[in-house]
């Protein structure tokens, strides 16, 4: 299937389309959350805290190399899936819910690239999207329908109101259409480029019990466990 006709954007969003600072990085590697299973890699949020400066310093090198390229490291692509039961039973695969453990490094440039995005992004959306989006939640959505509804008995009119859950939310987005809405939005095509070439070989290892299956090829959807998936299904669920 050929993913819709998307035009970008006639001028790029205000979005810093510069180098990642080493302001920014030892900010993110500072916020970073002990106690997290490593990637592949191998490399925990402990090790990288360990010496933030010298962290900084290192990464600060690596990550300008990225954005000068356009290129992440192969490691960057590789990950370990969890299984995390559901509900139901446990013999099916669709009572499962997989978890990814990334890269840490991976994770700090991509918070980085997010703390620089959702802001100017966020404002586009339609005011109603509450979802992923920092202040709003659940409770807003609960409290406008109550309202309608309660307007509704009033006025002794009909209402119709329709729910949708989307089964396999993350793996079913259309990376095509995906990039094609980033620039819609106005994200700058240097910033695109990366998070593309983040998706291009994408592989995953099952861990079963204490051992890895066989690597797989990914080639649909977002990432789970990647700090920029919500926030690109947002802009997808958005532009449907």
């Amino acid at each position: 299937m050929n993913p819709p006709d998307i035009e970008a954007a006639h001028t790029d969003l205000s979005i810093d389309v510069n180098p990642p600072t080493k302001e920014e990085i030892r900010m993110v590697v500072r916020q970073i959350k002990n106690g997290k299973a490593a990637s592949p890699d191998n490399i925990p949020a402990e090790a990288l805290k360990s010496d933030i400066e010298a962290t900084t310093n290192m990464l600060y090198l690596l990550f300008k190399k990225i954005w000068e390229e356009e290129q992440v490291p192969m490691d960057w692509k590789e990950g370990n899936l969890v299984k995390i039961p559901k509900k139901g039973g446990l013999s099916k695969c669709e009572n499962y819910r997989g978890i990814t453990l990334l890269s840490i490094p991976g994770k700090v440039f991509n918070r980085v690239l997010l703390n620089r995005m959702k802001n100017a992004v966020d404002a586009q959306p339609r005011d109603q999207q509450t979802g992923f989006r920092k202040d709003r939640s659940c409770t807003d959505q609960i409290a406008t329908l109550r309202i309608i509804v309660e307007q509704s008995v009033e006025w002794n009119s009909s209402l119709y109101i329709n729910f949708i859950d989307y089964e396999k939310a993350f793996d079913s987005v259309d990376r095509r259409t995906l990039w094609k809405l980033l620039r819609h939005y106005g994200v700058p095509e240097k910033i695109v480029n990366i998070i593309r070439n983040s998706y291009d070989g994408l592989q995953c290892k099952v861990v079963h019990g204490e051992q890895l299956t066989d690597a797989f090829q990914v080639r649909t959807g977002v990432r789970q466990g990647c700090l920029l998936s919500p926030f690109l299904f947002l802009l997808v669920s958005t532009g449907l």
